[in-house]
């Protein structure tokens, strides 16, 4: 039994979780349904989300200590500024295409299936390179 299929999609609800207030404010670029994406734009996704989630495990800790309210808010829109810089830094992904494509594959099964493939493979590399050295 693998725990990987259950993780991935937790590390996108996560990392939509954290960037999607932000880029929320303009709308989905017109152009992108699940038949049109691309297996680059799978691919630049599957590294936003890593991205993302590096940015997520950074500012958490400090999110969930901080008492004051006020404070906490000023974390937060940082943090989503972090995760927008961050999605911004990956080739072939905008804030705008990652929500999109984020959005479409909460309800598009078929593309879901794509994104967590991709992760694994990531994941999969990431871990070969690890033992590697």
């Amino acid at each position: 039994m693998t725990l990987t299929p259950k993780i991935a999609p937790v590390l996108t609800a996560v990392a939509l979780a954290l960037a999607t207030p932000l880029v929320a404010q303009d709308s989905a670029p017109d152009e992108i349904t699940a038949d049109s994406i691309t297996d680059t734009q799978i691919e630049a996704f599957a590294n936003a989300v890593m991205a993302v989630q590096a940015v997520s495990q950074e500012y958490m800790p400090r999110i969930q200590q901080e008492q004051d309210q006020e404070q906490r808010q000023e974390i937060i829109a940082e943090a989503e500024a972090a995760a927008i810089s961050a999605i911004d830094e990956i080739e072939n992904m905008s804030a705008d295409e990652y929500r999109a494509i984020g959005s479409i594959a909460q309800n598009d099964e078929d593309l879901n299936k794509r994104i967590i493939t991709q992760l694994e493979e990531m994941q999969a590399e990431a871990e070969g390179e690890t033992e590697g050295e």
